[in-house]
Formats: C-alpha cells, structure tokens, sequence
C-alpha cells in the first residue's frame, strides 16, 4: 500500500518549489518495519524569466534546480522476515514404530528485515538556446543506497549458508550532461542530434 501527498508552488513563474512526502508499507516485512516514509523536495529558479535575461534574445531558457529526495526497495521474497518449514513425503522418522513425516525449516527468517533506502541530491541546469534549437541539460548528482537488502553469508553453524539481511552501502555520484539540437528541420528534411 502506498500513499503519497504532493504540494507544487510557482510565484511569477519564476521560483518553483514542490514537496513530496510518500508512505510505503509492504507485508515483506514485519509488522515494526513494515512502513517507511520518502520525502523528497525541489527548488528551481527560472533565469530566463527576470529581467536581466530578457534582453538576450538567444537563450529561449534557463532554469537551475536544486533537489534532495529518498525513495524505498522491497525486493525481497514475500514475507522474507518468516523462516520457511517444508514437510517433505521422502524424509520422516520412526515414532512407536510408525513413519511419521518430518518438518524442517528450509530458509531462515529475519525479524529485523527492513526498507532499503536511496536518497539523491541533484543540481541542475537546463539551458535552451535559440528557440529551443539547441538544448543543454546537466544534473551534478549525488546517490547513496544504504540498508542494501541482501542474501548474505551466515555462519555455517546454524545451518544454513545465507540469509537476506539489511547490510552495506553503495554511493553514485557524477555529472551527465545532455546535448540535443535541431540542426534542419523543414518539410522536406528533419535532422536532430542527441548526445549524452
């Protein structure tokens, strides 16, 4: 189940905010873990719009953002948390003489099991140049995923080799920019480019 609220706000079409707070729940996990809550929240100030800009009549647009927001995985098994017991027809043991099946667990359970999270911060520019014939995007991003949701090694000793475990952290960041633009483009002949 999941629900989400969402608020946008624009004053002059040139300072833009929007929020965003989402609940996941998931009967993967225990019923202490089973919600979690993702915010996420942006802010954006279109350049193009102020007057200083408008005298270049070259630059069609130009917005930067600035924007940190999380989100949630739960790909695991249904009911992950809950060890698993098989009763197998080609495994038993006798009692007062008489087969009788016999049970064993078969994967092990983890009370503990958890949502994993990425949370991302971005900064962003979007730059549209001559009438949008040539448009530049780059995103200078930072990304970490932590309670990493993994079938983990486990002592020997309990029985079992591996168990789906929150465990490490993984962190992204870089820039990628994009480039596209509109090189012919009449009724005969369209011809567009796109670089990333």
């Amino acid at each position: 189940a999941s629900f989400l609220g969402r608020i946008n706000y624009s004053y002059l079409s040139k300072y833009l905010l929007t929020g965003s707070i989402r609940a996941d729940g998931s009967s993967k996990f225990a019923p202490q873990n089973r919600w979690s809550y993702f915010p996420s929240g942006a802010i954006a100030w279109r350049l193009s719009e102020e007057g200083f800009m408008k005298h270049l009549n070259f630059i069609s647009d130009a917005k930067i953002r600035v924007s940190y927001g999380s989100t949630g995985n739960n790909r695991v098994p249904d009911y992950a948390y809950l060890s698993r017991v098989t009763i197998s027809s080609g495994s038993g043991y006798s009692f007062n003489n008489v087969p009788v099946n016999a049970s064993a667990i078969n994967s092990l359970g983890n009370l503990n099991l958890k949502w994993e999270t990425t949370t991302q911060s971005d900064i962003f520019l979007d730059l549209g140049l001559f009438n949008q014939r040539i448009s530049l995007e780059a995103d200078v991003y930072k990304k970490i995923t932590s309670n990493l949701l993994l079938n983990a090694s486990v002592p020997g000793s309990i029985g079992f080799s591996t168990a789906i475990k929150n465990i490490g952290k993984v962190q992204n960041e870089g820039i990628e920019i994009t480039l596209n633009t509109i090189n012919v483009n009449n009724k005969k002949f369209n011809w567009n480019t796109n670089f990333n």
